[in-house]
């Protein structure tokens, strides 16, 4: 019988917000591989969060701080981060491609546009002289 999670919608939310700022800043393969390390400690590490809450909830907001404790408690809760973080991440990878797709496509633009301009270019200066 698999082990279901017990998460709320504002738990996805954080758990979202969390992947999406590991992603945008590149972390998302060290990231994986710490957890993937320490999955089976899941639960020592809620406990050590919760030694560690009145130190670290003048950073994170309290509510997020509690959320994430709950969900590392969860025997699945790390895989579902996981899942989340590698989406995050096949998206952060889909738009870096686009990006650089439309900058191409830019500098192939500026490469016709200069061709033109110095035909038409061409254009009036031979109008000029036969005048």
């Amino acid at each position: 019988m698999p082990v279901k999670i017990q998460i709320t919608d504002e738990q996805k939310v954080l758990l979202r917000k969390i992947a999406n700022i590991i992603a945008s800043k590149g972390m998302t393969t060290p990231t994986i591989f710490f957890l993937e390390t320490m999955q089976p400690l899941n639960y020592i590490g809620s406990q050590f969060m919760a030694y560690l809450e009145p130190f670290l909830t003048f950073v994170i907001p309290r509510d997020a701080y509690n959320d994430i404790q709950k969900i590392l408690e969860q025997r699945k809760g790390i895989d579902y981060f996981l899942s989340i973080l590698e989406d995050e991440e096949f998206e952060k990878q889909k738009h870096d491609k686009q990006i650089r797709q439309d900058i191409k496509n830019l500098k192939k633009m500026e490469k016709v546009a200069l061709q033109e301009k110095k035909k038409l270019k061409k254009k009036l200066k031979k109008q000029k002289e036969e005048k």
